[in-house]
């Protein structure tokens, strides 16, 4: 017998996770089980025929084992472990623990939504996932077309005195300066919670109430409101197509594979209607269909996720009993989960198949295109081969001023946010471009050389000088061997820019007299360029950031009994500069260490005109 055999005949008959790990400790993958000997037994005897089990097993030294009282333990301990350890065998949703959702809570003084990747119990309501930050950002658009909650953070709110320009589109009811009752603005909040939540029909009857109200009160600018917004829901539910008439709530799933791949759709359903489906890639793992819901399902509807009555499935998982147990535990209600094998049921869960072939479909002519435009990218520049981590630098100042610098990376041809960089530039000339550039490449290529996280290409937007001084910087880290290449604009005869339609930018190679000419369509010129315009939006997106803190704290500077340590306590406790400004002397003097004394002196100082007011002479 081999020593995963004898491990696993000593291991229990009890429900619990088991944990599979290479020679050095590191978790390949992570199960659950109602029987721990008689699971990892299958695993060992071949009989689970999945394609990825062989390779598991040959890669395993041990197996550790955490015994639960019950299925339903099992479950929620699987998850914590999938999420610590992130085993390379396991179902891997791109995204999984970054899932965007909309936050609001109630219990804030005009509350307003926000998108967070996390969900807290804090007492919020959480709408969400979303599929993607764009659907996430139109789906808060559109809310805030419908129902004008404000979008200001606290500190705008505290300091403004006059409505913004959201409140002349009709997109905010201006809270900020009582433009709205507290109640009716919370009427307007409790109103699109409702929506997110697919209560149409309750929205318009609350709707309608409201309006009748208002107008039988007089209070006729009231019920106008009322009135418009109860028209923006009713062309939503225009809009809406009713597929089931039992208006029930659930959720429909379904999954396609092709390889190692797998897309997984939901397709949510609220009163009948069909919403929008969110569908997630996945790399398949080990898993079964059936397992890979389970675990799926799992991560998806986590504490504060709105769950449905219903939950539809091709395939029911071996632990469903539990997984409907630990759902309707965390909703508070009964929640059914059911692989439909007749009738309209089964429709559904095809249409959300449909929905999941369809995106994995666009997935992989998406990968197809990149894998062509980063070969492109290699022909071109002669490497010999497709490169793998492409980085690109800019730099970035006003007038000299606030010289910045900005990294952006691509990994197999997708950016990687979480790898940009931003940097303050210390010791050149803010005007000096070259210099600039030095000292950022020299910076990046010192860390690069300490974590050995250098890339496959280096890309510059810039011409020949810029690529000079990247060149010399290679040069003297002794990494000669480090693919390097410029990106200018085109240029026309006289060597301005030209801006003609179509016109293509130019490649330029270190010593190498003419730039490469490439039309505009080249998948590598175009893949390039991508890359050089997300360094050059990072850039001067930090360029502005810095110039606008630096202009918003000199406000402060130079104000006599206010150092840095008061500077610091001012902005803490009235969150920003705006709202330092919007303060009156008796909330600056309730700041930790300023005091009646200098609050005075510091109003003064910010507010000269209140000195120059007239007295009463009477």
């Amino acid at each position: 017998m081999s020593r995963l055999d004898d491990i696993a005949a000593d291991l229990p008959r009890e429900p619990g996770v088991y944990l599979f790990k290479d020679a050095r400790g590191t978790v390949l993958y992570v199960g659950k089980a109602a029987s721990l000997r008689a699971r990892v037994r299958q695993y060992l005897s071949g009989h689970d025929e999945r394609r990825m089990v062989p390779f598991l097993v040959r890669r395993a030294h041990d197996v550790d084992v955490v015994v639960t009282h019950t299925e339903k333990e099992a479950l929620l301990l699987e998850n914590t472990l999938i999420k610590q350890h992130r085993p390379r065998f396991n179902v891997k949703l791109r995204d999984d623990a970054n899932f965007l959702h909309l936050r609001l809570d109630l219990s804030e003084p005009w509350p307003r939504y926000r998108l967070v990747r996390r969900i807290d119990d804090d007492g919020a309501r959480y709408f969400g996932p979303f599929a993607s930050a764009q659907k996430a950002r139109a789906t808060l658009d559109y809310l805030g077309r419908i129902f004008p909650l404000r979008t200001c953070t606290d500190a705008t709110l505290k300091a403004r005195t006059r409505p913004c320009l959201l409140f002349q589109m009709g997109r905010c009811v201006a809270p900020c300066v009582e433009g709205v009752e507290e109640a009716s603005y919370l009427a307007i909040a409790r109103d699109s919670t409702a929506m997110l939540e697919g209560r149409l029909d309750e929205v318009m009857k609350d709707l309608e109430r409201r309006m009748v109200a208002a107008a039988a009160d007089e209070a006729f600018e009231q019920a106008a409101r009322w009135r418009d917004l109860l028209r923006s829901v009713q062309a939503t539910v225009e809009r809406q197509q009713v597929v089931d008439p039992s208006l029930a709530d659930r959720d429909v799933w379904g999954l396609h594979r092709d390889g190692g791949m797998v897309a997984l759709c939901v397709v949510p359903m609220r009163g009948g209607a069909v919403g929008e489906p969110s569908a997630r890639l996945s790399d398949a793992g080990v898993e079964a269909d059936a397992e890979l819901l389970s675990s799926v399902l799992n991560a998806w509807y986590e504490q504060g996720v709105p769950i449905p009555d219903e939950v539809l499935v091709p395939e029911l998982p071996a632990d469903h009993d539990a997984l409907e147990e630990l759902l309707s535990e965390r909703r508070g209600r009964k929640v059914r989960l059911h692989a439909p094998q007749r009738g309209d049921k089964v429709r559904l869960v095809d249409i959300a198949r449909r929905n999941a072939r369809v995106r994995l479909e666009q997935e992989t002519d998406e990968a197809a295109r990149r894998r062509q435009a980063l070969q492109a990218v290699a022909d071109v520049l002669r490497l010999p081969a497709p490169p793998h981590r492409m980085e690109c630098f800019d730099n970035s100042h006003l007038g000299g001023t606030d010289p910045v610098a900005a990294m952006a990376v691509f990994l197999d041809g997708e950016p990687s946010r979480a790898a940009y960089r931003r940097y303050r530039i210390k010791t050149a000339a803010g005007d000096d471009d070259y210099a600039g550039m030095r000292e950022v490449l020299t910076r990046r290529v010192r860390r690069g050389l300490k974590d050995g996280t250098l890339p496959d290409l280096i890309v510059i937007d810039g011409g020949k000088g810029q690529v000079a001084v990247a060149r010399a910087v290679l040069a003297d880290a002794g990494l000669d061997d480090v693919p390097l290449v410029g990106i200018a604009k085109a240029r026309s005869a006289s060597g301005h820019a030209d801006r003609r339609k179509g016109a293509a930018d130019r490649l330029v190679l270190p010593d190498t007299k003419d730039p490469i000419r490439l039309p505009g369509h080249h998948p590598g010129l175009r893949m390039l360029m991508h890359l050089r315009d997300e360094t050059h939006t990072h850039a001067i997106q930090y360029q502005r950031t810095t110039r606008r803190k630096r202009s918003l704290t000199s406000v402060l500077e130079g104000i006599p009994g206010v150092g840095p340590a008061r500077r610091r306590a001012l902005l803490t406790a009235l969150g920003s500069v705006r709202g330092v400004l919007a303060a009156d002397e008796d909330a600056l003097a309730a700041v930790p260490g300023i005091g009646p004394a200098v609050a005075k002196a510091l109003f003064a100082h910010l507010h000269p005109e209140a000195g120059d007011a007239p007295t009463d002479s009477g």
